[in-house]
This record gives structure tokens, C-alpha cells and sequence, in this order.
């Protein structure tokens, strides 16, 4: 009679025995029990869930250093304008003295845009020139608006007041309702220098 071995009796001969599962079967035996295929199978699940939260993690390091830096090269640029725009505003003043006298400013003008210069500020440091000879043809229309529909004044051009060649209306008809109180003739609180 023979005697049948049981599974038990197996496994602790192969435990007592110190035997290996690869000394007794082949790597594709091995390698085909469902039960490694398995745990090899989860394994790489794991293996490969471990990989993509590294890189989520990694990845939204990233994205969040880079938001930073975007951040900081903002800033840093707005500084760089700011300061360009600055250095272009210290060259107004030299650049309103070369309009006054291309454009034959009179004093009035000359203090109307000068009280005013600080409003300029220039978009592109580049075009600084061109911005600023806009900006003073702005200035002296509005001059000329001001004194007209304030003050009375039409502004005369620098030829003698004919501009079209033409005969012109004459003086009377040229002064405004504020003129007769600005002619020391015409009003006694004007002291005219060297009268006592």
C-alpha cells in the first residue's frame, strides 16, 4: 500500500529542508501560477501609483515655483518701466525748453505749460520726443480755449494779428469784455510805474 503525502507534510519538508520554489519548478511554471501573476500584477499597480502621485507631486511643485517666478518677473518689469518712465520725465524739463523756443512761447504760455508739466507722463520711453510734442500741442490748445472762453482773450498770431492777409477787424471790435479792467487807461487801480 502506498502511502499518500499530504500538502502539509510538503510544505514542511520544504521548510525543513530550506528548499526554494525555484529548485523545485521552472521560472515559467513560476511565473504562471495565478497567484504570482497576481501579486506581480499588484505590484506594478502600486509601483505605478507610487510613480504618478511622485510626479503629481513633483508637478504641482513645479507649477507653483513657476507661478512664482512668474510672479517676481512681473514685478521686476513693472519696477524696470516705472523706472524707465521716471528717467524720461527727468528729460521733460530740457526737452520744454527746446519747445519754448521753437515755438516762440509767450510768458503766459510759458507759465500755463510750465504749472502743468507735471501731469505729463510718457507710455513709451522710446517715442518720449513725439509723446511730448503731442502733449505740448495739447497744452497750448487748451492755453488758447482757456483764455478765449475764460478770459476773454483770442490768442493773436505772430505776425501782427493779419494771419490771412486780409484787412482783419480792427481793435475795438478785437477786445473782450475783461480787456477795458486790463488797460491801466481805461481802469484807475492800475498804477501805471512812475505815476504817484
Amino acid at each position: 500500500m502506498t502511502e499518500t503525502v499530504t500538502i502539509d507534510q510538503v510544505r514542511d519538508l520544504v521548510k525543513a529542508e530550506k528548499i526554494k520554489p525555484s529548485d523545485l519548478f521552472g521560472v515559467e511554471t513560476l511565473t504562471g501560477d495565478p497567484t504570482v501573476v497576481g501579486y506581480v500584477e499588484a505590484e506594478k499597480k502600486k509601483a505605478v501609483a507610487g510613480e504618478y502621485a511622485h510626479r503629481k507631486r513633483t508637478e504641482e511643485g513645479f507649477d507653483k515655483t513657476r507661478e512664482e517666478i512668474e510672479k517676481k518677473l512681473q514685478e521686476r518689469e513693472a519696477d524696470l518701466q516705472k523706472l524707465k518712465i521716471d528717467a524720461a520725465k527727468s528729460q521733460v524739463g530740457s526737452l520744454f525748453l527746446k519747445q519754448k523756443d521753437e515755438r516762440k512761447l509767450d510768458e503766459k504760455q510759458v507759465k500755463f505749460v510750465q504749472s502743468r508739466l507735471a501731469k505729463f507722463t510718457p507710455t513709451k520711453v522710446e517715442d518720449l520726443e513725439k509723446e511730448f510734442n503731442a502733449h505740448m500741442d495739447a497744452e497750448i490748445d487748451e492755453y488758447k480755449r482757456i483764455a478765449k472762453d475764460v478770459f476773454g482773450v483770442e490768442d493773436k498770431p505772430a505776425d501782427g494779428g493779419k494771419a490771412d492777409g486780409g484787412t482783419g477787424p480792427d481793435e475795438k471790435q478785437k477786445e473782450g469784455p475783461a480787456d477795458k479792467y486790463l488797460d491801466p487807461a481805461q481802469n484807475p487801480f492800475i498804477k501805471v510805474t512812475g505815476e504817484v
